[in-house]
This record gives structure tokens, sequence and C-alpha cells, in this order.
């Protein structure tokens, strides 16, 4: 079954904070910098003093005031993140992200691990749980996460920046259709950066073998072929990767969209939804054309969704 994203938005914060800065505030020097600087990195938001309760309860606001009836529409909720929340068990942590916005009652569940690449299992999820419910509802897609210090932010040799994304997906949308999925895990460096040095090697030797298989894989599935894609939008810790992709794939390098990283850099799982919608809000992506969304995540995950605009 196809389904698609009635609509589409996130919420970044507004302050950008040089990578520089982050960089020496975590405790590293010139070397760090200019590895990060080098994968084309330059600003990434910060959430100063915000929680991530309300960074996602904004953009399920701003999502709301594009669907006027989305309380209404939505049957359930899925929350993605690659990392962990910081909040005691006690805490209602999804209750207070959807305060105030009428979904406090509606069925929600939190998923996460395959870090950089859960976002596209939410919507794998999302698509199972529309074939249960009525044709008019929907399900609301959330991904967000933000980190609390400097030392949280510089790893895997790139900058996270905070975010979060929030559509809703539904049976009829007539726009943003998702043509196909796939998730992929085989773990190779199970403990990220602290796995041995050889299980590092051996994962950075595969990792771009995995990431055309799963590109390769998606587009199967979707029934198209590379060349019929108009972007291929990527994961965006760094830039290099994808100029090895682009050779191996024999794909314009023009056309896998980074041109975003410079602003966000590292947004775990999310950048591949939040870069494909902006550059559907500014024209660089029309209606009909294929974009496949790419998240390889470090140590063995890798995720991607076809969708036609």
């Amino acid at each position: 079954m196809t389904f698609g994203f009635e609509e589409l938005t996130y919420e970044m914060p507004s302050n950008l904070v040089d990578v520089d800065t982050l960089i020496r505030d975590a405790g590293y020097g010139d070397e760090m910098v200019a590895r990060v600087k080098s994968g084309g990195l330059r600003r990434v938001p910060v959430a100063s003093g915000k929680p991530l309760t309300e960074l996602i309860n904004l953009s399920i606001r701003k999502l709301g005031r594009t669907i006027p009836s989305l309380s209404s529409k939505v049957k359930g909720i899925i929350l993605a993140h690659s990392i962990p929340f910081l909040a005691p068990s006690h805490i209602p942590f999804i209750n207070l992200c959807l305060q105030g916005s009428d979904l406090e009652n509606i069925p929600s569940i939190g998923v996460s691990g395959q870090p950089c690449a859960v976002i596209h299992l939410a919507v794998q999820l999302a698509g199972f749980w529309l074939e249960k419910i009525p044709d008019d509802m929907g399900i609301l897609v959330i991904g967000a996460d933000q980190a609390y210090s400097p030392e949280e932010r510089i790893f895997f040799g790139s900058a996270m920046g905070d975010v979060s994304l929030a559509g809703l997906v539904t049976k009829n949308s007539l726009q943003n259709r998702v043509l196909a999925s796939f998730v992929h895990s085989e773990i190779i460096a199970y403990e990220g950066e602290l796995s041995p040095e050889a299980d590092i090697a051996h994962f950075r030797k595969l990792n771009p073998l995995f990431i055309r298989y799963a590109i390769e894989s998606c587009l199967q599935r979707g029934g198209v072929n590379l060349n019929d894609l108009s972007y291929i939008i990527p994961h965006t810790p760094y830039t290099m990767i994808w100029d090895v992709i682009a050779e191996l794939l024999r794909y314009p390098r023009e056309r896998i969209l980074t041109d975003y990283i410079s602003e966000t850099g590292h947004l775990n799982s999310n950048d591949s939804f939040v870069h494909y919608t902006r550059a559907t809000v500014e024209g660089k992506i029309k209606s009909g054309d294929l974009a496949l969304l790419v998240n390889p995540g470090f140590g063995g995950t890798r995720g991607c969704t076809l969708i036609r605009r």
C-alpha cells in the first residue's frame, strides 16, 4: 500500500553556533576543527536552554497551523529518536510534547535504535498502522533529537544540531507519496566510535557498498530506476561519503543534495526529511519529482524512503 505525507514541517532553533566554537568548547583542537569543516559544516542549530519537549511541541503546533483539523485526523502517533531522552521514568515525556495540541489522549509509541536511520522505520510503521484505521484518518510521525552539551554534539567527525520534524501520514495524500521504504541493519562496529579499531576499519570499508545496496533495494521496491530520481537527499554528518557514493553509483554528484549541511550539520535520522521539506518549500523539488531520502548510521544500519513530490 502506498501512502503520503499530507504535510511535513520542522522546527529548528534560530540560534546557529559556529562549529569552531562548539568543537573547542568540547575540548578538541585545530585537528578536529579542520576535520569537521572539511566535511562542509560551518554552523549548527542549538536549542540553548530549551528542553526537547518544547521543540517537539513547537513542530506539532506548526503542523497544526497548516492542517487546522489535525487533532481530529490523527489516529496514532509515532515518535522516533536516535539519542536517549533525558527524562526520568515518571515523567510523561510524550504527553509533555503534545501539551495543548488536543492530541494528549491519542495512542502513541516511541521508537529508537537504528541510530541515524530510525525515522525510516517510523515511516514503515506508520504505513502498517494506516492499514488498520479508517481511510480519512492518519498517523502523526515525529522525528526529534537534541544534545545538551558541546561534548555530546561532537561525534563521528561531525557536529550535531537540534531539530524536531512532524508530518501527517495518510492514505489519500496527493503529494509526498511514499512509493517505497527500506531499512537494513548489519552491525559491524557495535559500539560506534568506541568499537575496536579493526571493526571500525572493516565497517568503513564496507559502508559504501551497504549504502549502495540499500539504495538499490529501495528503488527496486518502488519500481523505479536510479536515473528516474530528481535528487538523492542524504544524511549530512559530512559530505565526503557522498562523493564516494556518487562515483560508486555513477550518479551525478550535483543531484545528491548536500546544499544545506553548512547550516544544519548532523541531524541524526531527521536530516534527509528536513532537507527534503526545505527543498520543496524553496521550489528546488517540484510536483512530480522523485526523491530518494537516505540515512546510513555509523556501525551498521541504513534507511531509505522513496518519495514522489
